[in-house]
């Protein structure tokens, strides 16, 4: 019995088909990597606030457009800050004036977001905390 090529080619590509629509079906185990994690910051730090991981990522994208990404990582035993907001604010280095607070978008418990638009390219200073406890950024806005 002599079988023709071009019907093994045909149901090949048919079951490879078949098999995409299987596998986007079921989804992948892949994490969803944010853009917190996968671009170069302009300015990071990272700061222990009451025993509790505070890490800042500034990007200056230009055209004194700023964003600004905020992950708590809460110590196991001291969860109070887990569930509050922190306090920001933008100052440039240099002046002395009351400085800026940008709206935060909550992304998802202990990460939150802002974009801004700066009123001048300059030497600027981020503050973000709570209370007392403040972490400092230093950053160019061109």
């Amino acid at each position: 019995m002599r079988t023709n090529p071009l019907l093994i080619l045909i149901a090949i590509g048919g079951m490879a088909f078949a098999g995409l629509f299987v596998l986007g079906a079921q989804g992948t185990s892949m994490p969803v990597v944010s853009s917190f994690d996968r671009e170069t910051p302009t300015a990071p730090v990272s700061a222990t606030l009451s025993d509790d991981l505070l890490d800042i990522r500034v990007y200056a994208t230009g055209d004194r457009d700023v964003r600004l990404e905020i992950k708590l990582v809460p110590d196991t035993d001291a969860a109070e800050l887990a569930g509050m907001r922190p306090d920001v604010n933008l100052a440039m280095v240099d002046e002395h004036r009351d400085g800026l607070s940008p709206p935060l978008e909550l992304v998802e418990a202990g990460r939150w977001r802002a974009r801004f638009k700066l009123p001048r390219a300059g030497r600027w200073v981020v503050n973000v905390g709570f209370g007392e406890d403040l972490a400092e950024v230093v950053f160019d806005a061109r």
